[in-house]
């Protein structure tokens, strides 16, 4: 069985192998960026975060390296999670990938470098062991949150 990514309906703890959007949360009235996603920890995860192309919205994918059978995630993988953001109508121009890059680039760094390649080289954050997601700053902005 492939890499299996489901939809949920938890979009501030988005757990492994699925996906949630939500519609944009505004910054704090002081500037500070809020998650409109958010992923459960990460300890060799990483999240894959995107606007729609209308703007409205923020989409976050919570990927792990093995899969729900603990294969490797791998480039014939890349093929699912693109077609989520595709269907989802994503603005690749807003794609970031965050969490435990090291982790994949060490696992599954072919599959990796394809994954960033099909998303047109994001912005990557890499982080250690933690929560993450991701907002709109007060410049619009879709970024990193903690």
């Amino acid at each position: 069985m492939a890499y299996q990514i489901d939809p949920c309906t938890t979009p501030l703890a988005i757990p492994e192998r699925r996906w949630a959007a939500n519609a944009n949360v505004a910054p704090t009235a002081g500037g500070d960026t809020r998650p409109t996603v958010q992923f459960t920890p990460f300890s060799s995860c990483i999240g894959i975060c995107a606007r729609n192309n209308t703007g409205t919205q923020v989409i976050g994918i919570h990927l792990s390296v093995r899969d729900q059978n603990g294969a490797l995630f791998s480039s014939g993988d890349v093929a699912t999670v693109t077609g989520i953001l595709q269907n989802w109508n994503y603005d690749i121009d807003t794609v970031i990938v965050l969490g435990q890059t090291s982790a994949w680039e060490g696992s599954v760094p072919q599959a990796y470098q394809d994954l960033l390649a099909a998303l047109d080289d994001p912005a990557v954050y890499s982080f250690g062991d933690g929560q993450y997601g991701a907002g709109l700053n007060d410049g619009d902005v879709l970024e990193p949150t903690y």
